[in-house]
């Protein structure tokens, strides 16, 4: 079977966001497993909010609010205007395994089951904090963690005086969803 082509041409940028979600609905219907396809969306305020709670609890990536009334704007919709991208992010208090090298990052690791320290990436210090020696215990932020331990988007925090060594165990850790259904981000 020969794939079908589609070649539509609309400039819809200056429509509203719910005529462009209906023009893309319709273009490229509502086949989950297709390669794309328009997820769900949320009109009124409880059906956000339901929606919010939702996607929190399957440890989805985050959610972005749209005003239905916008037209597109192009540049960084996180950064005001008419998108509000919000990302779900944890915390975790990691182990400094040292520098890397010249660079202001510190390799993290983390206790897994049995003790055994294991590495979960890298993180860099911003330029006004001191770059903490290996042994001490850092607040890091992250997106979520893949199965194995390693963190995506990692962002220092602070030091930790107050934590303890045994408490830094992979079981802390928030991991990446599933990938299930494509029905947020």
């Amino acid at each position: 079977m020969a794939e079908t082509e589609i070649n539509v041409r609309l400039d819809l940028r200056s429509q509203p966001y719910v005529n462009r979600l209906r023009t893309l609905s319709a273009i490229v219907g509502s086949d989950v497993g297709a390669p794309i396809h328009a997820v769900k969306t949320a009109n009124t305020a409880s059906a956000k909010r339901a929606m919010l709670g939702q996607l929190k609890a399957r440890n989805k990536e985050g959610i972005v609010f749209k005003r239905h009334l916008a037209p597109h704007t192009p540049g960084r919709p996180a950064s005001g205007g008419d998108w509000l991208k919000i990302k779900f992010t944890a915390t975790a208090s990691c182990i400094v395994a040292g520098t890397n090298g010249r660079k202001r990052s510190v390799a993290l690791e983390l206790l897994d089951g049995r003790g055994r320290r294991m590495g979960v990436g890298n993180v860099t210090i911003p330029p006004n904090d001191a770059i903490p020696v290996a042994g001490t215990i850092i607040e890091c932020r992250y997106l979520y963690a893949y199965p194995g331990g390693y963190l995506y988007q990692p962002v220092y925090l602070h030091p930790r005086d107050d934590v303890r060594l045994d408490a830094c165990t992979t079981s802390q850790l928030k991991l990446k969803a599933a990938s299930d259904d494509g029905d947020g981000i």
